[in-house]
C-alpha cells in the first residue's frame, strides 16, 4: 500500500481519537502536550497516525488495519468527491467512540458507514475467520463449566485477544460476528486498555526547526520569553542572515556591507551555532470545537514563531552564559559610568564630530561625558553605548554604575535593552529605524533637537 506511518503524536487530549489517515494532501489537528494547545500538522496522501499514548501492542495493530481499510476501500470516494463536488474533506479522524460496532441501526451518513466498516473489516482482517472459529470452539467448550456466564466471556475474550495479539475490543467484536453473542457487551471500548492514564504526554514533532526570523517577529518573542531574553544578554549572540549566531569566526563574518554573515560551515551546522526558532501552525478556525470524524481543507491555520527550551537552545546558552560569566571577570571596574564611557571614547580615538554621528547627541553632550561626575539619563547613556557597540554586559554595568537597570516590563526599555543583543553591533540609524517601527523614542533625537527648537 505504500503508506506512511507516524506514531509520535498525539491526536486529542483526551485519549478519544485513535488512529488518523490523509487521503491527500492537508493539516490536521495535533495536540502539543508542551503548550497545551492543537497545531497543525501537514500531511501527504497516505500518511497513517497511530496516536502516541497508544502503549497497547493489539490496539496499535487493530489501529494500523483500520487505517489501511480505509485507505483501501475509501480513499477513492474522498477523490472524487474532492473533484467532482469540490468537497473539503482530506482525512479520517478515527475515534474509537464515534460509532457503534455492534448497532448497525444507528448509522446516519456516508462517513459513519465507512467507520462502521472499518471498525468491522479490522477484526477480520487481524482474525481469519477459519483461524479464529477453531480458537473460538475450543473456548466454548473449555467455559461449559462457567456457571456465571458474562465471566466466562471475559476470560474467553481475554484469551481470544492474547491469542491473535488484538485489542480486547476487537476480539469482542470478531467472536460476536461468529456468533457469540455473550460478547455483544465487550464490544465497546474497554477503558482498562488505555494507556492513556500513565502514558507519556509528548511534545508534538510538528514544528519547523531551525527557520529564519526576522528582528522584530523575534523582538516580540523576546519581550514574552524569558530565557530569549536571557540568551541574547550574553553577548554571545550576533544576528546574521536571519538567524541569531554565536559571535565566534568559524560560524560569522563581515562582508563589504559591513552586515555580518553566516559562513559555509554555519548554514551547514545550525544546531551547533544557532539558536532554534520553530514555527508552528495555530487552527484560527472555529472548527476545532466541533468534533467530527474528518479532518477538513478549509480550516484556516496561521503560521507562529516560537521559542522554546529545547536540547539546542538549552546547550547554547549554557555556553553563552560562560561566555558572560568570563567577561564580567575581565571587566570589574569601580569608575563612574561617564569615566568609563570617556576612556572608551577615548580608546575609539573619538572627536566631537564623531560623537555626534555615532550618537546622534549634541556637541553640549560630548562637553559632558569628559566630566566622571556628570550623570547622564537612561537615553543619553543608550545613545552612547550603542555608539561604542557595547555588549549587554558591559551595558549593564554602565548603568549600575548609574543606579539604572532595564525594566523588563518597560515596553521601551526592553527595547533599548533589545539593540545590545539582537541588534547589537549595528550602527545609531538603524536603531533608531527599528525604533521607529514598534513605536518607541528614538535615540538622540531629543536632544539633536532642543537647540534647534530654542534658536527657533
Amino acid at each position: 500500500m505504500s503508506l506512511d506511518v507516524i506514531q509520535t503524536e498525539c491526536l486529542s487530549y483526551d485519549d478519544s481519537v485513535q488512529g488518523a489517515i490523509a487521503f491527500s494532501d492537508g493539516i490536521i489537528d495535533v495536540y502539543d502536550w508542551n503548550s497545551q494547545e492543537f497545531i497543525g500538522y501537514e500531511v501527504h496522501a497516505g500518511l497513517v497516525f497511530i496516536d502516541a499514548t497508544i502503549g497497547n501492542v493489539g490496539r496499535i495493530r487493530n489501529t494500523l488495519a483500520h487505517e489501511c481499510f480505509h485507505w483501501y476501500k475509501h480513499r477513492h470516494y474522498f477523490n472524487y468527491n474532492r473533484f467532482h463536488n469540490n468537497g473539503q474533506e482530506f482525512a479520517f479522524r478515527c475515534e474509537k467512540s464515534k460509532v457503534n460496532a455492534s448497532n448497525q441501526t444507528s448509522i446516519k451518513t456516508d462517513i459513519e458507514t465507512m467507520e462502521w466498516q472499518a471498525k468491522m473489516m479490522a477484526p477480520r482482517i487481524l482474525m481469519p475467520k477459519k483461524a479464529a472459529k477453531i480458537l473460538l470452539t475450543n473456548l466454548i467448550k473449555g467455559s461449559e463449566s462457567f456457571v456465571n456466564r458474562a465471566e466466562a466471556a471475559e476470560l474467553m475474550v481475554t484469551k481470544f485477544a492474547n491469542t491473535f495479539n488484538v485489542s480486547r475490543q476487537s476480539a469482542a467484536i470478531r467472536m460476536l460476528q461468529l456468533g457469540f453473542t455473550d460478547a455483544e457487551p465487550l464490544c465497546s471500548y474497554d477503558t482498562t486498555e488505555s494507556d492513556f492514564a500513565n502514558g507519556a504526554k509528548y511534545k508534538s514533532q510538528a514544528q519547523m526547526h531551525r527557520t529564519p526570523i526576522d528582528l522584530f517577529t523575534a523582538f516580540e518573542i523576546y519581550r514574552e520569553n524569558e530565557l530569549l531574553r536571557e540568551s541574547l544578554h550574553t553577548g554571545a549572540f550576533l544576528f546574521a542572515d536571519g538567524y541569531f549566531v554565536i559571535n565566534d569566526s568559524r560560524y560569522v563574518s563581515s562582508s563589504n556591507d559591513q552586515q555580518a554573515h553566516l559562513t559555509a560551515y554555519a548554514k551547514t551546522h545550525l544546531a551547533e551555532c544557532t539558536l532554534d526558532f520553530s514555527v508552528k501552525l495555530v487552527n484560527t478556525s472555529l472548527m476545532r470545537s466541533t468534533k467530527t470524524l474528518l479532518y477538513r481543507h478549509d480550516a484556516e491555520f496561521q503560521k507562529e514563531a516560537v521559542f522554546d527550551a529545547n536540547t539546542q537552545n538549552t546547550e547554547l546558552f549554557n555556553k553563552a552564559k560562560d561566555f558572560e560569566n568570563k567577561l564580567k571577570r575581565s571587566q570589574s571596574t569601580h569608575k563612574t559610568s561617564t569615566k568609563w564611557l570617556w576612556e572608551r571614547m577615548q580608546e575609539e580615538h573619538w572627536n566631537s564630530s564623531t560623537f555626534q554621528e555615532n550618537t546622534k547627541l549634541d556637541a553640549i553632550n560630548y562637553t559632558r561625558v569628559q566630566k566622571p561626575e556628570h550623570k547622564f539619563k537612561m537615553g543619553a547613556l543608550v545613545a552612547m553605548g550603542v555608539g561604542l557597540r557595547l555588549t549587554p554586559t558591559e551595558m549593564d554595568e554602565i548603568l549600575s554604575l548609574t543606579g539604572l537597570a532595564f525594566d523588563p516590563n518597560d515596553k521601551e526599555q526592553q527595547a533599548y535593552a533589545y539593540l545590545f543583543s539582537g541588534y547589537a553591533g549595528r550602527s545609531i540609524d538603524d536603531c533608531n529605524e527599528f525604533l521607529r517601527e514598534i513605536d518607541v523614542t528614538e535615540l538622540g533625537s531629543q536632544q539633536r533637537l532642543e537647540p534647534m527648537k530654542k534658536s527657533l
